[in-house]
């Protein structure tokens, strides 16, 4: 994993002795830092701070670089422009995910920010594919930690942190600035749902003092940093996917709804058959879905889900969590078309016990 080195080290000694009354860590992750419905409060009314210490990223350098990622991801790469930024996928041959990343031009190197992966999976594939390519690449998920700023007060925080700067953002562009003697790169990140937040990306050897820059600053904001079990219900209640329960090599974007980071134009990229044949003919046969679970039992993920009465498996549960907007056990899952238009009865089996669920439309509102 990518916590065996110094600068996370630190910055976990750094969050632990911080926390240590209330925090909890779970293999290099916090799951709570303080009280999960204050951390869930700032992410949907103030300011929830998410922070990525295992993220994969990659760097890219040389010539072709720009040519190559156009040719083997899924979105149009041509176009992106010195800092700016655009999401591609990568998929295998069969159309199935590699990874989600956010691809960034800065003019003399690209860097290609993953999901979670202690396998190198994407830079491994990455590397696979270039055969005679003027490119060099390099792991740096070791070097930087990525921030995901989120809640309704993000913008005027991030105006009192970086000025009118800020207001520059437009979904496409990336800013490098320098605040306060910090150094790093700042976007802004739209999921399908609607959600909009900020990411910032910065050199792990500072990210602790960075932490205590920003809380120190909070003013009068609702600001708290977000562990992964206040994160994973907001983006559950989303329906955001995340590596590895919904982006992984089970499934494919015309599944998982992130068509929109597909470019149907440009022409050829790794997998571009099978999804263009898919699209073409009608043929996918699943979709995602929210669910919600009839019980407060621990669910072992992925858990097969079947129609009442059934036999036949007709989806998998991939996510589940204790919403606190509705009160209640949600999941996503991914379901086939047909039962989801029939609104049939469904359930999930754990053990000798049958637990119903009913299909819910994505995002979950109360």
């Amino acid at each position: 994993m990518f916590v065996d080195n110094y600068q996370v080290s630190n910055m976990l000694d750094y969050l632990k002795t911080k926390y240590a009354d209330t925090s909890s860590l779970n293999n290099g992750y916090f799951d709570c830092y303080t009280n999960i419905r204050e951390e869930y409060s700032a992410l949907k009314h103030g300011v929830g701070i998410h922070i990525n210490l295992n993220s994969v990223i990659v760097e890219m350098t040389g010539k072709d670089v720009h040519d190559f990622l156009h040719r083997v991801s899924t979105n149009s790469i041509k176009d992106v422009a010195p800092f700016y930024k655009r999401n591609t996928l990568f998929l295998n041959e069969k159309g199935r995910f590699i990874d989600r990343t956010i691809c960034i031009n800065l003019s003399d190197r690209f860097l290609l920010i993953g999901s979670k992966d202690g396998d190198n999976k994407l830079y491994n594939w990455i590397n696979k594919y270039i055969i005679m390519e003027d490119i060099k690449t390099a792991n740096v998920s070791s070097k930087y930690a990525v921030f995901d700023f989120i809640g309704s007060q993000v913008e005027s925080y991030l105006t009192l942190i970086l000025g009118n700067e800020l207001k520059s953002l437009n979904g496409e562009n990336v800013l490098n600035p320098s605040v306060d003697g910090f150094n790093f790169l700042v976007f802004s990140h739209h999921e399908k749902s609607g959600v909009k937040y900020y990411k910032i990306v910065i050199e792990k050897e500072h990210s602790a003092k960075f932490v205590e820059y920003l809380l120190e600053n909070k003013s009068v904001f609702d600001l708290s940093l977000a562990g992964e079990e206040a994160f994973n219900i907001f983006r559950v209640e989303l329906g955001i996917p995340v590596s590895p329960n919904e982006i992984n090599d089970e499934f494919n974007p015309h599944e998982i709804d992130l068509l929109h980071e597909i470019n149907f134009t440009k022409g050829c990229y790794i997998g571009q058959e099978v999804i263009a044949r898919l699209e073409t003919y009608d043929k996918v046969q699943k979709k995602i879905a929210g669910v919600v679970i009839n019980s407060d039992d621990e669910i072992s993920l992925p858990a097969e889900i079947f129609e009442q009465h059934g036999n036949d498996e007709i989806g998998v549960l991939t996510s589940s969590v204790k919403s606190l907007l509705l009160n209640q056990k949600i999941g996503l899952a991914v379901i086939r078309k047909k039962v989801l238009a029939e609104q049939n009865k469904l359930f999930l089996k754990t053990g000798s016990k049958e637990i119903p669920v009913a299909i819910k439309e994505l995002p979950f509102k109360k």
